[in-house]
């Protein structure tokens, strides 16, 4: 993978993170169903994100 597509794409991911934090935050607490999916989504970014910068994850 090219350095620029790399960086490209950890700046896609890092937007995606804060977008699904925000999300998060202003999900109320009774719509469980959207907010497992919401977090779901988080961890699979912070995941991407992590292998993308080079970073040890488990799982």
């Amino acid at each position: 993978m090219s350095k620029t597509r790399k960086l490209v794409l950890i700046k896609a991911y890092e937007a995606i993170e804060v977008s699904l934090q925000q999300r998060i935050a202003s999900t109320p607490v009774n719509q469980a169903k959207q907010l497992l999916h919401d977090f779901t989504q988080l961890y699979r970014t912070k995941r991407k994100l992590a292998r993308l910068k080079g970073v040890s994850v488990n799982g």
